[in-house]
């Protein structure tokens, strides 16, 4: 599980920033972006993934307390 964990934050860390990234069904990729989670939807269905996991990718992804 290490090695899935460790591979997704990878994938969070190489993305692009201030967008929602739209990921395979299985998080082994991302396969499209957006500046709504929609618009990020409707490009991965375009990819042929059906159901994306989407994710807000902020400017950085240093820790925080809130």
């Amino acid at each position: 599980m290490g090695n899935k964990i460790s591979h997704f934050s990878q994938i969070l860390l190489e993305s692009p920033k201030n967008c929602w990234l739209a990921l395979a069904e299985d998080e082994s990729k991302v396969v499209a972006t957006g500046l709504t989670p929609d618009e990020a939807e409707a490009k991965a269905k375009d990819q042929g993934v059906a159901d994306p996991l989407l994710i807000w990718s902020p400017e950085d992804w240093a820790p925080r307390v809130f």
